[in-house]
């Protein structure tokens, strides 16, 4: 095993008590689940679909982002990465199928429109299924410094859309959303360095849980509405895709530049393909890797392909008991946010760990450096300059992708035999 790579308690393989990983299993759904369903209903409110077609479109992205994470963990016949790798609607997607609907909403029946933004999605998702058959020929550029930047990027982008949360909680709620919060967040840390396995397992539904308890006490714990719960760029998610899996590889203690990665790369870029037109076909849109629950293998040490099972069947079953989810989502944003915290942070030390810490070269910390700073800065600028061809501003609009791109360019310009020493 190499040294960028993190050991584990259960490996890939492993088979760890049902209970255990069912366990385990709700840590993920609860690190994914916000972002699985934000996106279907963003494209919603942005299509001005009704309360019932809405209902649809979420219930169905979760269902069949269960059976897409079936699909990339079992990874049968080549498809599929075979990792510990949940599935969910990409949200690389939302604005363009926004914007593509109401260009055409205007002459067309919505149904129609989206009939035809389903049938692109298929001819697309077809395109990439070729094109990721191909995609061992990256071997030379996927070093541990582009892993390293673009695992950091993940990592901090997480962060970031955390911190941002507990800002609008905080201006909503004042200093109670932050208590609950940090009780969250206090609660996980102290949990996940426990010396028991059994608390290091459960640190992410105690923190739920006591900062719920928090949350109740100051009120913003909300009662979940049952009695209604009845009525309620296809090359861009690639790279995040690379992106993800590249840090999915890394907690769960693979190599993540050898013949074997590229061949689980080639089959999970596959199945990101064949989700995305097996989720058009059931009406509704893309699907991608989630990186959010790298962070629960780092947390837990458990990288077990059980446990990703337990997961995908908890997600059809919300999907198809609209009861389940409305409970779930009845969790405070800002307890959410706070028993994250410390998995996505996880996730981008990790990052500094696969480019060798204080023991990188120059080299890999030249990359690291202009990926980390100019992905993050283009993503920025790029949204808020009007001269930019919106297909240039798509492309740049994900910072984790486009630090990718920047560390991938830069591992091909710069020489490997310059500035080879350690850093000091």
């Amino acid at each position: 095993m190499s040294s960028n790579t993190v050991q584990t308690g259960y490996g890939i393989d492993d088979k760890p008590p049902h209970r255990t990983a069912a366990l385990i299993g709700l840590q993920h759904l609860l690190a994914v689940f916000g972002g699985i369903v934000t996106a279907p209903l963003l494209i919603a409110l942005g299509m001005q679909l009704d309360a019932s077609e809405t209902t649809y479109l979420i219930s169905s992205a979760l269902v069949v982002s269960g059976f897409a994470t079936l699909v990339q963990i079992t990874r049968v016949g080549g498809i599929g990465s075979g990792m510990l790798s949940i599935q969910g609607t990409s949200f690389t997607f939302v604005t363009p199928l926004i914007v593509l609907y109401q260009m055409k909403a205007s002459s067309l029946a919505p149904s129609v429109v989206l009939g035809l933004i389903f049938t692109a999605c298929i001819i697309c998702a077809s395109l990439m299924v070729v094109f990721a058959q191909s995609i061992e020929r990256l071997q030379r550029i996927i070093t541990p410094a582009v892993a390293g930047s673009t695992v950091l990027l993940l990592g901090g982008s997480l962060v970031w859309v955390a911190l941002q949360g507990l800002q609008r909680d905080f201006q909503s709620a004042g200093i109670p959303a932050l208590v609950s919060a940090a009780t969250a967040t206090g609660v996980v840390a102290l949990l996940a360095f426990s010396g028991r396995p059994t608390l290091r397992l459960a640190s992410v539904v105690a923190g739920l849980v006591a900062g719920s308890a928090v949350a109740f006490a100051f009120g913003l714990l909300n009662a979940p509405d049952v009695a209604n719960a009845s009525g309620v760029i296809f090359n861009v998610s690639a790279t995040e895709s690379v992106g993800d899996l590249t840090a999915t590889a890394a907690m769960s203690g693979q190599q993540v530049n050898d013949p074997a990665f590229l061949r689980r790369l080639r089959g999970g870029v596959t199945a990101d393909s064949l989700n995305s037109l097996f989720a058009a076909l059931f009406s509704t849109f893309p699907n991608t890797t989630f990186s959010q629950n790298n962070g629960v293998i780092r947390l837990t040490g458990v990288a077990s392909r059980r446990v990703g099972i337990y997961t995908a069947a908890m997600l059809i079953l919300i999907g198809l008991v609209p009861t389940v989810a409305i409970v779930i989502q009845a969790l405070p944003s800002s307890v959410v946010g706070g028993a994250t915290l410390i998995m996505f942070a996880m996730v981008g030390v990790s990052g500094w760990l696969m480019l060798g810490g204080t023991a990188a070269d120059r080299r890999t910390l030249v990359i690291a450096a202009f990926a980390v700073i100019l992905g993050p800065a283009l993503s920025f600028t790029a949204g808020r300059l009007p001269t930019i061809p919106n297909i240039l501003s798509t492309f740049l609009a994900s910072p984790v992708s486009t630090g990718a791109f920047i560390a991938m360019l830069l591992e091909l310009l710069i020489p490997r035999f310059t500035i080879l020493e350690p850093a000091q």
